[in-house]
């Protein structure tokens, strides 16, 4: 199975670089990556097309997916960390963004929001899904940069990550670009000691 993660087009939280929340729409730039990216899609001929229910990750997949002539799906397991209201609007980088995330990975209280355990527990379902589709399937999945970036380091991972892994993980949040694609690969496994899946391209 080819697995191509799409990251959603640009928003003007993304260029503030401020946490959004889930009804953060495109914005014109945006649009127009969607466009850009959706003959690269196409090419790709997916037979599947999942997207996060969050309106970014949607409003990219509507224009991407005329192009591919394909009707997608949403589904919530690929939505993007549910962080603190109190959060949206934030900086990225700033003290109250790291004391969140400081807090959340080690499983000290948040107030709200989705804990750490619970996001790789969800992780761990989409992760299933994805192995639940048939071994040719070729399929995109419109979704958002933390959430892509959890996913791969936890593929093959069962427990918590190192914090050398955390920091890792969070230091590619940044590199991977509106519309980027990463390609990932899943070939199911008789030895169930290892794991079936292996990134391509990021």
């Amino acid at each position: 199975m080819e697995v191509f993660f799409l990251r959603h087009g640009q928003t003007n939280g993304n260029i503030a670089r401020r946490h959004q929340h889930s009804n953060t729409p495109l914005n014109e730039m945006g649009e127009r990556q969607a466009r850009e990216v959706a003959p690269k899609i196409a090419t790709l001929v997916p037979t599947h097309f999942i997207s996060s229910t969050h309106l970014r990750a949607i409003e990219t997949t509507r224009i991407v997916a005329q192009v591919c002539n394909i009707i997608p799906d949403t589904h919530p397991a690929f939505e993007e960390l549910d962080r603190p209201l109190w959060l949206v609007g934030r900086h990225y980088i700033g003290l109250t963004t790291t004391w969140y995330v400081i807090r959340w990975f080690f499983g000290l209280p948040v107030d709200s929001g989705e804990s750490y355990e619970a996001f790789v527990r969800r992780i761990k379902g989409a992760q299933a899904h994805l192995e639940s589709l048939p071994a040719d399937a070729r399929v995109v999945v419109v979704s958002h940069a933390v959430f892509v970036n959890i996913f791969l380091a936890h593929i093959c991972v069962k427990g918590r990550l190192s914090v050398w892994g955390a920091v890792k993980s969070f230091l590619n949040i940044f590199s991977l670009r509106n519309t980027g694609i990463v390609h990932l690969h899943y070939e199911p496994n008789i030895n169930t000691s290892q794991c079936g899946w292996s990134i391509i391209e990021r």
